[in-house]
């Protein structure tokens, strides 16, 4: 089993597994697992840097949606015994201006400046859904996503599809999710605007006229779950998930 850690703390913690785990083999190329040592942000930074890896998320941060809840040491004897599952998760696709991003939580559309307000349309399947929309943009998410930036606007969270939340808009517009297989455009009307996926630094800047497609991408993120662990966003057993309106993080009803 070849073994790559990332995270900002990765020399410590392969220190550590090179000391008490020592038949764990670290590498630095090729991996077949990849250890995301931090939180929900070296996730998104090692799906990036290396999609399709399964990834296996040990905690080292307070914001950490898929950690297990596991002792360091447990999910490190687990690893090396391969007692695990790898469950795949949706991702999705920016295009604009023959430019892509992926994302495994979520598409934004925005303004560049937190003092100006993007003006856009936004079209589902090829129809315009509701009017110009005028306010801080548009937040296109995965269910994993759906715990962050779109449930602290829409409060609320799904499991399956793609969610659509508007941030800080004008005009009343309803938020919605729709099926994952459904096209999505947002038509800048007025620019200056831009369009980020998850972290990635390389946004794509936008101008009046400009249009953003948005997808369900090809590819999936691979995440790796232990035995007994509850599996918060595994879309492939619906029979583990929670109830809508029920928050993934607290537990409570929203």
């Amino acid at each position: 089993m070849k073994v790559q850690v990332t995270g900002l703390q990765r020399k410590q913690l392969a220190t550590y597994i090179e000391e008490k785990f020592p038949t764990i083999d670290l590498v630095e190329e090729k991996p077949d697992l990849i250890i995301t040592y931090g939180g929900d942000g070296s996730l998104l930074y090692a799906e990036r840097h290396f999609p399709g890896v399964p990834k296996v998320m040990l905690r080292n941060s307070q914001v950490c949606t898929l950690c297990a809840n596991m002792s360091r040491d447990t999910v490190l004897q687990l690893i090396l015994e391969e007692q695990y599952d790898i469950v795949p998760y949706t991702k999705l696709e920016a295009e604009a201006k023959g430019k892509k991003l992926t994302a495994l939580n979520d598409v934004v559309v925005g303004h560049p400046f937190v003092n100006g307000t993007l003006r856009a349309k936004v079209s589902i399947n090829g129809e315009q859904y509701g009017d110009e929309i005028l306010g801080d943009g548009i937040v296109i998410s995965t269910p994993i996503g759906s715990t962050g930036y779109y449930q602290s606007i829409t409060r609320s969270n799904f499991q399956f599809g793609i969610g659509i939340a508007f941030n800080n808009v004008v005009r009343i517009v309803s938020h919605l999710v729709v099926d994952e297989e459904t096209p999505i455009e947002v038509e800048v009307t007025r620019g200056p605007g831009i369009v980020a996926a998850d972290n990635d630094e390389g946004q794509i800047d936008l101008s009046t006229g400009d249009r953003v497609q948005i997808r369900r991408s090809k590819e999936k993120a691979q995440i790796v779950h232990f035995p007994s662990e509850h599996r918060r966003f595994n879309l492939t057993a619906q029979s583990n998930r929670l109830p809508l309106g029920l928050c993934q993080i607290c537990k409570k009803t929203l």
